[in-house]
């Protein structure tokens, strides 16, 4: 009795394990829950005689799916290939492994071997019922074809997209394979067709609320916007990825963000806090034994410390780079670590390893030059032509979606503004040295306003405006509270009404001077609209703040007691601190504005 009953929960368990499993394997690949799928593949492969080749299969694709979630892109990869091992396995699960083992290569930078398993997959799958796959393993191939400079069969197989898209407008917002569409434009060099396609991207994602994995599109964000060399943007992409890798427990994609946040205050000069980011990032690569970004992190902190004037430190990570680079073969953008060994040599007076490293470097460069030769030429007939192509497939892509208006619109929007520049140019060189003195002059004029400016003047509202987008950013930049406080007159409309113009413009004076008053040193303060005015207090804390606007109410008050006959001035004010979740600032204000109290 005791045999049976054993036995009979041993099938339960096992018909659970497989419905668990065949539940996961239908839900979206990003919004599986890691321990879980932890547990139950644990559950399956130890006693894997019960069950079948397919659940097995599934179930490397599930343990596939959740490390590429958490960035843990090795382990992923291990668990495609072994997935693969398995005999048997139908097509479906077959391609899809096959997928993830090219994914996985193309991660670790083997493309030829990212290519292969591409091209199986595209050789197999031809039937209706397995297209998914096919256009995906196309995609992959036009990437690795891109990063291995053939550019020219990277768009033949992304033209063969476009036309089993037309065919089969199903898959037309496949947001997986817009993904790797975009990867593929930003290694064929066409960055800003990758960026259009990744902002759409992360718009659909909040659109459809599939945010699970967004930091992996911000983090690709990023990347176009630091080779358009749009250095703010990219900051901000990468610190969302940063954030948003935070909040999902994902090391890995939080290094990757922390590196390009480096990469980017390195680039705008800002060299300590680089070389913070550098050290969180290059712990987490060392510890992961992620050795090809751990190489990038140490020849950055070695750029860094010497820009911050530390010799000993310079040498130090250079010293470290110099053994990791044995067991890692260099990319173009980590061959500049042989220049910087070279000087290091040269600078301890070791002359022969000095100029041996830079003759290995410049045999490296000739080696990518020689590899990158097709695309480097700029004007060849062949290159324009692939350029044309690219840019005509992402258009055809789109057409008929909801992504082509937005697409179509954009270039058209910038041929006109190519044309326009250079007839304004060509207007500027005409008449520059006319306008010249006269812009002077009024240069002169509004720094000469602005220093005397009467106590009842306040700046503008695009001038508010303005300040305050400034303030919020540099705040948020730079970690440190802003105050932000929103003063109403409750009863505008009303008083408007009843009074004229004059009356009206006196009261805007009185009220901007009680303003002028009550705001400290380094506070700023203007018009939002009639009867709304904007305070800023950075550095302060919400009580100082509260205290400056209730100050302000009461003599606002007192001044216009008895002053308007029948008629009081009502003011309302709210006031709040914005914290990291605040992205927007004028949602901040709006959220700020509905609370206000008399």
């Amino acid at each position: 009795m005791v045999n049976s009953f054993c036995f009979a929960s041993d099938t339960l368990n096992i018909e659970q394990n497989i419905k668990d499993t065949e539940r996961y394997f239908l839900q979206e690949s990003e919004n599986l829950p890691y321990e879980e799928i932890i547990t139950l593949s644990i559950n399956i492969l130890e006693s894997r005689e019960n069950y079948t080749t397919q659940t097995r299969g599934k179930i490397f694709i599930l343990l596939a799916d959740v490390a590429n979630n958490k960035g843990e892109d090795a382990d992923a990869l291990q668990f495609a290939q072994d997935g693969l091992s398995l005999q048997g396995l139908n097509n479906s699960i077959k391609f899809n492994l096959l997928l993830k083992v090219a994914h996985g290569y193309y991660l670790q930078e083997n493309y030829a071997q990212t290519q292969d398993f591409a091209t199986r997959v595209i050789l197999m799958a031809e039937s209706s019922d397995v297209l998914k796959y096919r256009l995906v393993a196309l995609s992959y191939r036009a990437v690795s074809y891109a990063l291995q400079s053939q550019n020219d069969l990277a768009t033949n197989d992304l033209k063969q997209v476009e036309v089993l898209i037309s065919a089969n407008p199903q898959y037309r917002d496949h947001l997986y394979l817009l993904e790797i569409l975009a990867t593929a434009h930003y290694y064929l060099g066409d960055y800003q067709t990758s960026l259009t396609m990744q902002n759409k991207l992360l718009t659909l994602k909040f659109d459809l609320d599939k945010l699970a994995n967004i930091d992996q599109t911000y983090l690709h964000l990023a990347r176009a916007y630091f080779q358009l060399n749009l250095l703010d943007d990219a900051y901000n992409a990468y610190w969302e990825a940063q954030k948003n890798s935070e909040n999902k427990n994902a090391p890995i994609l939080v290094a990757y963000a922390e590196l390009g946040l480096a990469e980017v205050l390195l680039k705008q000069r800002e060299f300590q806090d680089s070389h913070s980011w550098l050290l969180s990032a290059s712990t987490t690569f060392n510890e992961k034994s992620l050795n090809k970004p751990y190489l990038t992190s140490l020849i950055l902190l070695a750029e860094t410390a010497n820009y911050l004037g530390n010799n000993a430190l310079y040498q130090h990570y250079l010293q470290l780079a110099e053994l990791m680079a044995k067991n890692v073969k260099l990319s173009v953008k980590q061959s500049k670590l042989l220049l910087l060994l070279s000087d290091m040599y040269q600078q301890n007076g070791d002359y022969k390893s000095a100029l041996e490293l830079h003759k290995n470097y410049l045999e490296l460069l000739q080696q990518f030059q020689k590899k990158a030769e097709p695309s480097l030429v700029l004007n060849a007939p062949h290159m324009l032509s692939a350029n044309e192509k690219s840019l005509k497939l992402i258009l055809n892509l789109t057409e008929e979606s909801n992504l082509h208006n937005e697409f179509s619109a954009k270039y058209i929007a910038q041929k006109e503004i190519i044309y326009l520049l250079i007839f304004m140019v060509l207007l500027l060189l005409i008449t520059f040295a006319s306008f010249w003195l006269r812009q002077r002059t009024l240069r002169l004029k509004q720094v000469y306003d602005e220093v005397e400016q009467p106590i009842f003047y306040l700046v503008t509202p695009s001038q508010t405006k303005r300040s305050y987008q400034l303030n919020y950013k540099m705040a948020r930049k730079y970690d440190y509270p802003l105050a932000v406080g929103y003063l109403s007159v409750i009863n505008w409309q009303e008083l408007s009404f009843h009074f004229n113009d004059k009356i009206m413009l006196e009261v805007s004076k009185t009220l901007a001077t009680l303003l002028n008053e009550s705001k400290g040193e380094f506070d700023d303060a203007g018009i939002i609209n009639d009867g709304e005015y904007l305070l800023l207090g950075p550095h302060q804390t919400e009580s100082e703040i509260a205290a400056k606007l209730h100050g302000l109410a009461e003599a606002i008050k007192m001044r216009f007691f008895a002053n308007l006959g029948d008629y009081s001035v009502k003011i309302g004010y709210a006031y709040g601190l914005p914290t990291a979740q605040d992205i927007d600032p004028y949602i901040f204000l709006s959220r700020l504005s509905e609370t206000t109290k008399a």
